[in-house]
């Protein structure tokens, strides 16, 4: 007959012993539920916090003011910026910011204008002047 070692001296804990067949015992599944409840609260509670500390105040008072922008390839952006009465056309880079032009008068853009019509409103035109022929 072959021993079986420590297997053989391995002893079943009292609340294991009193678990249900096939299944968890009900302090262990007590607990599991417990604590992962507490995961979850934590979870909820860092992304609350985080989402406090990223609110920020308008910079300057309000007075800057991105007025919008386009991606030009993965990485790099153009965007047309508010200063206070100034408007600039800005070119994003890694690691660089570069203005490429002052708009002034009437090149101008207005705040909540668009810079282009949207899609739906060149469509419509488009399809109006078919009617239209």
């Amino acid at each position: 007959m072959r021993s079986l070692g420590p297997i053989a001296m391995m002893t079943v804990s009292p609340a294991l012993a009193a678990a249900p067949a096939g299944g968890m015992p009900p302090v262990a599944a007590g607990q599991w539920l417990a604590g992962l409840v507490v995961v979850v609260l934590l979870v909820f509670l860092a992304l609350w916090g985080l989402k406090r500390l990223t609110q920020w105040q308008a910079p300057a008072g309000g007075k800057i003011r991105l007025l919008g922008g386009i991606a030009l390839g993965g990485r790099e952006k153009l965007l047309v910026v508010e200063v206070g009465e100034t408007q600039l056309v800005l070119g994003v880079a890694p690691g660089r910011v570069q203005t490429l032009h002052v708009l002034e008068g009437e090149r101008r853009l207005h705040a909540g204008e668009p810079a282009t019509p949207p899609f739906a409103r060149q469509l419509q035109q488009v399809l109006n002047k078919r009617q239209t022929s």
